[in-house]
């Protein structure tokens, strides 16, 4: 099975934004972000799952580890609609910065 699929693990208006850009989404809180990350790996064919900040902080030792382990997929924190921070960047700039390539 090919890895090659975008996952978006976020708050509602997040996921919705990202959905329309046609990106899979999952909604989740900060209680149920484990489990969330947990089911979209299962699947099997996530290369990258954006989580939003928010809830990157909720499992950031996970992350870590993941990130250490270089196992897929790739875990990329992004901001989400409501933070404060706002968007730096598009989401392909994200991505690209996680990977550390040019997209």
């Amino acid at each position: 099975m090919s890895m090659n699929k975008i996952y978006l693990i976020g708050d509602m208006h997040t996921v919705s934004a990202f959905r329309l850009a046609g990106v899979a989404g999952v909604v989740s809180d900060k209680s149920g972000v484990a489990d969330c990350l947990e089911d979209v790996i299962a699947k099997g064919d996530a290369g990258i799952v954006a989580i939003t900040s928010e809830l990157a902080r909720e499992i950031q030792e996970k992350i870590t580890a993941m990130a250490l382990s270089g196992a897929l997929p790739v875990i990329v924190e992004i901001p989400g609609i409501d933070d404060a921070e706002g968007f730096g960047m598009s989401a392909l700039g994200y991505v690209s910065e996680a990977l550390g390539i040019a997209l």
